[in-house]
């Protein structure tokens, strides 16, 4: 009884291991923890939103407009400055949710339908 305790804790002790071992901290070489990819540039060089030079719209707004309202992927490529719908134009507007509509988590804008 007394090996089988032995050998029982012995196991459990030896998984615990290997499990701490193989989740080590993958950015202790980085004390901060706040690693930027290399394809990024860092805050201060990335461009100014430009949400703030697109008027803001709702999504009837936008549709009363011609246009259709195009959401992010998550990748926050229309809050670039350089950012073109699908035929190439700059977007209308920026959508803002209105009363009772959901929101864009990631944000949307307002793309003329193209020609």
């Amino acid at each position: 009884m007394a090996m089988t305790m032995t050998t029982r804790f012995l196991s459990l002790m030896t998984m615990i291991g290997l499990l701490t071992t193989g989740c080590a901290n993958k950015t202790a070489g980085d004390p901060k923890g706040d690693a930027v990819p290399p394809s990024d540039p860092p805050a201060s060089e990335q461009p100014a939103s430009t949400d703030a030079e697109r008027p803001p719209l709702t999504t009837a707004e936008c549709e009363a407009k011609s246009g259709r309202v195009v959401g992010d992927i998550g990748d926050g490529a229309i809050h670039r400055p350089d950012y073109t719908c699908e035929g190439g134009q700059k977007p209308i507007g920026s959508i803002k949710p209105g009363e009772g509509e959901p929101v864009a988590i990631e944000g949307a804008v307002c793309c003329p339908n193209p020609a």
